[in-house]
């Protein structure tokens, strides 16, 4: 144990007495200096007013009450959240007005904080404050982030795009690219904030942030479309003036479409609705074995004419059905109906270049071209359709008709004759044959002809006139009679087949069109 002398003790006592009188003095001075600054602080404050020198967005709030500030500050502000911030992406821009997008100016808030100045923070922090000549006071906003996501979503829709791939048109017999975009993704988070940081600084300009996205085909890409592939013509010009207008129309709605790889095109999607509003006409088309009129009548001379063009550009068919009953424009097995939503004639691009679709109606004939890279020049195909089997139609329908007077039948509907039928593909290289494969297979119902036959009470009449009527009524239905036996009596048609191996022939059980196949 060390053991402390008089003259230690001594010592530390003294030392002891020279720190308490240095922390007296030190806490006497810094009750000076506290004493002092907070005078000073006070001769810059008065009681219950702003302090000299505070401004907001150009208002002198200086010597006002903060119920003084507030009402200033409201007429001043109250088209403020009716202003505008404009929104830059790269050189596009889009404005929107800041109550749009939930900012709301509060005046009762900026004048508090006009008011706050000086009086808030520490001594050494509100001396500094009443030292400075101006103060700058923000108008104060408040922020609904999920409207200002929501607006800027919808506001922003025209600018905030997805890249769009490099395109191609076809006019008077020549290709004209169009160059590749770039697209962008909206970073509503980040972009929320940089709003509130510009409107809380009065700026009336945001720039957006937002993640660049290239296109995936470029001008290179699609400047490889050069080459015909495929192309295919048919003929309407017998059609009445409506179902002229629908192959027109159809034909114009798929002319110009690029399919890039990997892309499947549906001609349903292309061209329906099958609305006057959409440039169709009432037609005939094939609803439950009868012709009826549709608007649309005649598309499926389009889908058909289009898939003798793709198939031989030998693109990837997905779907494809045949009509209920034969079509005058193509061989059997060659035509590809659409129905409802239930038929339909898909394809996809299965190569590894952009393909251009040329479709033409003038009236008479109708056209369809598919281009692209042609791989192999000495490469040909073709189809012959070959048919299996013939149904005759049996018996027929009659339909009561009120209208017509009793014993006179008038001939509705011809019948049809049924049929199956299959597609054969041929390939041939320098002009020889390589391969021969059956393609599809169809099936053609056959249905019966249909009657309107009167039911009519005949009124009293002399027995000269019921004699006369008689044989008017004997001739007419005898006439009538023997036009109908002409009509549905045809002979089925010779069917020619170029193989040398004669194939198999196949039965498929004819299917049921519950809505309007147009034909």
């Amino acid at each position: 144990m060390i053991s402390v002398g008089n003259e230690g003790k001594k010592d530390m006592k003294k030392r002891i007495g020279i720190a308490a009188g240095i922390v007296i003095v030190l806490a006497l001075l810094a009750a000076g200096v506290f004493m002092y600054l907070n005078s000073a602080i006070n001769s810059k404050l008065t009681e219950g007013k702003i302090m000299d020198g505070v401004e907001c967005d150009g208002v002198d709030l200086g010597g006002m009450t903060k119920a003084e500030a507030e009402k200033a500050l409201e007429k001043h502000i109250s088209g403020l959240h009716k202003g505008n911030m404009t929104f830059t992406v790269d050189d596009k821009k889009v404005e929107v007005s800041l109550e749009t997008l939930g900012a709301a100016p509060n005046a009762k808030k900026t004048a508090q904080e006009a008011y706050d100045i000086g009086r808030t923070g520490s001594i050494f922090k509100k001396y500094s404050d009443v030292n400075k000549e101006k103060h700058e006071v923000a108008v104060y906003r408040t922020y609904d982030e999920s409207i200002f996501k929501k607006q800027m979503k919808k506001a922003t829709a025209d600018i905030i795009t997805a890249p769009e791939n490099a395109s191609v048109k076809r006019e008077n017999g020549e290709f004209t690219v169009t160059k590749e975009k770039s697209g962008y993704t909206l970073n509503v988070d980040d972009s929320f904030d940089k709003f509130k940081e510009a409107a809380d600084a009065g700026r009336t300009k945001c720039e957006l942030v937002v993640t660049k996205k290239k296109a995936e085909y470029t001008t290179k890409d699609v400047e490889k479309i050069k080459d015909v592939m495929g192309t295919y013509t048919t003929n309407y010009s017998s059609s009445a003036y409506g179902r002229k207008v629908n192959v027109a129309n159809g034909a114009k709605k798929i002319n110009g479409t690029v399919i890039y790889p990997g892309e499947t095109f549906s001609v349903y999607k292309q061209v329906s609705p099958f609305t006057k509003e959409n440039g169709y006409e009432l037609a005939g088309s094939y609803e439950n074995g009868q012709t009826v009129q549709t608007y649309g009548g005649g598309i499926c001379q389009v889908s058909t004419t289009l898939y003798n063009a793709i198939i031989r550009a030998e693109l990837k068919v997905t779907e494809r059905h045949p009509h209920s009953m034969t079509v005058a424009y193509v061989p059997r097995s060659a035509d590809a109906a659409i129905a409802g939503t239930y038929k339909d004639l898909k394809f996809e691009n299965q190569n590894d270049f952009p393909i251009y679709i040329e479709g033409n109606a003038n009236g008479s004939t109708i056209t369809f071209t598919v281009y692209g890279v042609k791989e192999d020049p000495d490469r040909t195909v073709e189809f012959e359709s070959e048919t299996t089997s013939v149904k005759q139609s049996s018996g027929e329908k009659t339909i009561q008709d009120p209208t017509l007077a009793e014993g006179t039948k008038i001939l509705e509907q011809s019948g049809h004759t049924g049929y199956t039928a299959r597609l054969w593909k041929i390939v041939k290289v320098n002009g020889k044959e390589t391969e021969r494969t059956v393609f599809n297979n169809s099936t053609y119902m056959a249905t019966s002809p249909t009657y309107r036959v009167g039911t009519k009470k005949q009124e009293a009449t002399t027995a000269k006139e019921d004699k006369n009527k008689d044989k008017t009524t004997q001739k007419a239905t005898t006439e009538k009679g023997a036009k109908t036996t002409q009509k549905t009596t045809a002979a089925a048609p010779k069917t020619t087949q170029k193989a040398t191996t004669a194939a198999p022939k196949t039965t498929e059980k004819a299917s049921k069109d519950t809505a309007g196949t147009n034909q």
